[in-house]
């Protein structure tokens, strides 16, 4: 148990601050629930089906707003303060969705709530890499998205019982909870050190991580910090040569993330569980799937220290790819060419739990934390901006074409058009992922710019 007190303030700081996670994970979830109550004849804010789609889709907006802003006071205000702070507004959001009587009050809470997501997201992922030891990093990275889905499961079953108003203002006390226990947390040593903070610096990383070779740990830090700032970084840094590589890593891993239609399936859960027949009541349909992602989002935090990013990312895309091309078949039989299903209805839902499975084996956890791991200290807060601008902006445009094309063509065309996507996807890992297994943060920066030296050797004598 001694591992578990040199590194109690490394949890105790991720756990306050995935209260936070858990928030946004309420919110991404929260029109599973309560789109057919607000599509229903008793519904308290009457809607069209067109309209409704946006109750999902500007909570996605609201976030990529939100990860601009993170570019322009990522550098200025601090990891933690930004985590902090954005209880406010998630506690704004939630009385103006209580109390919400127009269809326009309530898109303005999911756009608030969207856009604190955006902002306080990113900066978790970055705060927990850099306060956290290599041998946990990955576990407390892949945290995050097995407490989003927590909070995207809670909410299915909250919602199935209780109305907007009664839920939203319990729900209320989540981001005040995380205000009052996170408030006690360090900032990370790696922020400090970058604003020239080093007794702050130095106090930090005592509290998390022990006295033991503090010196030398923060003078690797910040010569790895002074190197950058020697380079001017700015967001434009981003696109030079050097880092051209860990931005195309991103990209694929985003795109094969998002374009697998996982934010459209959680968004609209108990509508294509509906859909798929009746072999399963679209409620529980819709908690089995988010159970499924929520333990395998464990496993995937589990294994990942121990078998590595890459091998559990490939296994992954490959999974779903699967999963998605057989639940297209499955719709294309029966809508396109009418082939009488009611027998084997219950295949649509078991494939779409097999693909939550292998979804969230690697493509649902690993991306949130990569990013923090692929790119230097004063380049983060850009590089987490251009990740959660990529993830919100394929997120906002897989909901809308999944609401889209299954109203207007049959559901088996997103669902083919996903496994496309991933494929792609799946090529850009493997060609530009490196391995981050148990190396720290500079240690990656080292064999990345090592890797881009070699190249350069090369080219230059064939």
């Amino acid at each position: 148990m001694v591992w578990l007190e040199k590194r109690l303030l490394q949890y105790g700081a991720a756990f306050t601050g995935l209260l936070q996670v858990f928030s946004c994970g309420l919110h991404l979830g929260w029109p599973s629930p309560y789109l057919p109550v607000l599509l229903s004849e008793d519904s308290p804010i009457p809607m069209t089906a067109d309209e409704s789609s946006w109750v999902g889709t500007v909570y996605l907006l609201g976030g990529l707003c939100g990860s601009v802003l993170l570019s322009v006071v990522g550098r200025r205000i601090g990891r933690k303060s930004i985590v902090l702070w954005s209880s406010v507004p998630f506690c704004i959001s939630w009385i103006t969705v209580a109390f919400a009587t127009t269809l326009h009050e309530l898109l303005i809470a999911r756009y608030i709530a969207g856009m604190s997501e955006g902002l306080a997201l990113a900066s978790l992922i970055i705060y927990v890499s850099e306060i956290s030891d290599k041998e946990i990093r990955g576990m407390l990275g892949s945290s995050v998205s097995v407490t989003l889905f927590l909070g995207v499961m809670a909410i299915n079953l909250v919602g199935s019982y209780m109305t907007i108003k009664t839920s939203s203002l319990i729900l209320l006390v989540m981001p005040a909870l995380h205000f009052l226990t996170f408030v006690w947390m360090p900032e990370s040593p790696n922020y400090l050190l970058m604003k020239g903070k080093y007794q702050e610096a130095r106090q930090s990383f005592i509290a998390l991580k022990g006295s033991e070779d503090v010196d030398h740990s923060l003078a690797v830090i910040g010569t790895a910090i002074e190197n950058e700032n020697l380079n001017k970084t700015r967001f434009i840094s981003l696109f030079k040569k050097n880092n051209r590589k860990s931005l195309w890593a991103i990209f694929g891993i985003r795109f094969a993330q998002q374009m697998s239609g996982i934010t459209a399936f959680s968004i609209y859960a108990q509508t294509i569980f509906k859909e798929g027949g009746e072999a399963i009541s679209p409620i529980l349909g819709a908690v089995i799937f988010h159970t499924i992602q929520l333990i395998l989002s464990v496993l995937s935090a589990v294994l990942v220290d121990k078998l590595g990013r890459r091998p559990l990312l490939i296994s992954s895309a490959i999974g779903s790819i699967g999963a998605l091309l057989a639940g297209g078949l499955f719709f294309f039989i029966r809508d396109v060419a009418n082939v009488d299903t009611s027998r084997i209805s219950t295949l649509s839902t078991i494939i779409l739990f097999i693909f939550s499975f292998t979804f969230c084996l690697g493509l649902q956890t690993m991306p949130n934390f990569i990013t923090a791991e692929l790119f230097p200290t004063a380049l983060r807060a850009y590089a987490s901006t251009a990740a959660c601008v990529l993830l919100y902006s394929f997120a906002a445009i897989c909901t809308k074409y999944f609401q889209f094309t299954k109203d207007n063509y049959g559901m088996f065309v997103p669902f083919w058009s996903f496994a496309i996507c991933v494929a792609i996807g799946l090529v850009m890992i493997v060609t530009y992922l490196p391995e981050t297994r148990n190396k720290t943060l500079e240690d990656i920066q080292i064999e990345l710019n090592q890797s881009k030296t070699t190249r350069k050797r090369s080219s230059r004598n064939p």
